[in-house]
């Protein structure tokens, strides 16, 4: 008999920094690997429209990836519950129609090899283990992290405070000792439902089969090391480490524009005025999609950006809102007063989104002020732009330690004890990155990354032939079911 093309069932988390990741993986694993996907998605996980544009994309650049929409699930009281907990409660009440889809899939000429699925959900596991469907989590977060996640019942049985009470830093394998502050933001306080959730899933992680983790090995030796090596604690009923493939840096090839005409007219304007700035003279400044900085911080950063006396492009978004648009003239109320004709020389406020990666891969680009989240991390490396990091939330406080510390691409902004950032440490953080000798270091260290990034995902690095490697088992899984 023939061998059969492996097919892959992919449910991704929710929300853009899940999504992009996992539809390059997914672009990747059928143009490079020759596989045949299978999306699972449901509307509350994406805009509709949006994932028409990802959908079209891929049919139309002729990949093998098909697309199941699962029946609109509704949480109530979701609009009051933190994002952690929301997303948890949304997985388990979606894990009928997933089970439906999957087994739809086994029962198809095309059976499923491979399950790939995220971190929160983790309640489809054992729907894919009784379908002896093999299970993987892709994880956009760093092997760090993923080192963390795993460990955390054992610390969690040995610390009996919340890490926001604990004065002492967290000791894992392969990862840099880490404050109990630092550590990700739902596992502050052991008494919030968002620790619960944390917890739940960590331990659920050792029972899959393997992790697809998006960074590669040149930018995290010593923890890739430790989890392949399996250094992690194992839990008693544990008598396996999950494979590891580090298969990164995954981040989105062709940027799509999807926020209607207001995005695209802004689009081209900030492009345009990047056109005209001087190579690697302008500061990128954003906070991600997610949310907006008070209005008090606001004016500290606009104070702070305006006495560096460096070019910036900053795209602001409203303090009130999470995952929305906010409109020209809001952004002129959030500002101080005469600060965009102050500033018109000198920088570029645009209003709620920017195409990030046309903005990091532009010549004029010399440094990005980032509140560190993953996905923009990898972007910024990738691009070779050294960063200023400015954490807000999940685990970003735990990048900003690997950035500074561990990979040497970054100056941290120091925070005060309430996390404000005051403009005079603006100031002398912008001018380290564009003008002093500790920012040409940093600059010196990104760029030399950019090229090992690159070198990964050519044919023959280490992030294709760890890709190559899961699709290696794949194949065997698909051949193995044709011959029962």
């Amino acid at each position: 008999m023939g061998s059969r093309k492996p097919h892959v069932a992919i449910f991704p988390g929710a929300g853009m920094g899940h999504l992009i990741p996992v539809a390059e993986l997914a672009k990747r694993l059928s143009g490079s690997h020759g596989l045949s996907l299978t999306f699972i998605t449901c509307k509350w996980m994406f805009s509709p429209r949006l994932l028409a544009a990802y959908s079209e994309n891929m049919a139309s650049s002729g990949f093998d990836i098909n697309f199941i929409q699962l029946p609109e699930v509704e949480i109530e009281g979701a609009q009051h519950m933190k994002p952690e907990v929301c997303l948890s409660k949304f997985f388990e009440k979606s894990k009928g129609s997933v089970e439906n889809a999957l087994r739809s899939l086994v029962d198809s000429a095309s059976p499923v090899s491979a399950f790939i699925t995220d971190f929160f959900c983790s309640t489809m596991f054992d729907v894919a283990a009784e379908l002896r469907i093999p299970t993987y989590v892709f994880f956009t977060s760093a092997a760090s992290v993923l080192s963390v996640l795993l460990s955390l019942p054992k610390i969690v049985s040995e610390i009996p405070i919340s890490f926001k009470d604990a004065d002492f830093p967290i000791e894992v394998p392969g990862t840099p000792p880490i404050p109990g502050r630092d550590m990700p933001s739902p596992l502050q306080d052991r008494s919030d439902e968002a620790f619960y959730w944390f917890q739940h899933h960590s331990s659920l992680l050792w029972k899959v089969t393997g992790f697809l983790v998006n960074t590669f090995e040149d930018l995290e030796p010593e923890a890739i090391k430790a989890l392949m090596e399996g250094k992690i604690s194992k839990p008693k009923d544990i008598d396996r480490m999950p494979s590891i493939y580090p298969v990164g840096p995954l981040i989105s090839s062709s940027p799509l524009e999807h926020n209607d005409k207001l995005v695209e007219d802004g689009r081209a304007d900030c492009l345009k005025w990047l056109d005209n700035q001087p190579p690697s003279s302008v500061l990128f400044v954003s906070f991600g999609s997610g949310t907006g900085l008070p209005r008090a911080q606001v004016t500290e950063l606009a104070l702070g950006l305006e006495a560096s006396g460096h070019r910036f492009l900053w795209v602001l978004r409203s303090p009130s809102s999470s995952f929305l648009s906010i409109e020209e003239t809001e952004l002129f109320q959030l500002l101080p007063e005469g600060y965009q004709n102050r500033t018109q020389d000198q920088g570029l406020v645009v209003a709620s989104w920017a195409p990030q990666i046309s903005v990091l891969s532009h010549p004029s680009t010399g440094g990005f002020l980032s509140h560190c989240g993953w996905n923009s991390t990898l972007e910024s490396i990738s691009y070779g732009v050294p960063m200023i990091c400015w954490p807000l939330f999940a685990e970003q406080k735990m990048n900003r330690i690997l950035l500074v510390n561990e990979f040497k691409v970054a100056i941290a902004a120091k925070m005060e004890s309430d996390e404000f950032v005051r403009r005079g440490e603006v100031e002398r953080t912008v001018r380290e990155l564009m003008e002093e000798e500790s920012g040409m270091r940093v600059r010196a260290r990104v760029r030399e990354l950019k090229e090992k990034a690159v070198s990964a995902l050519e044919e023959g690095g280490s992030s294709y032939k760890a890709m190559a490697a899961a699709v290696s088992e794949w194949t065997a899984n698909a051949a193995n079911s044709a011959a029962t």
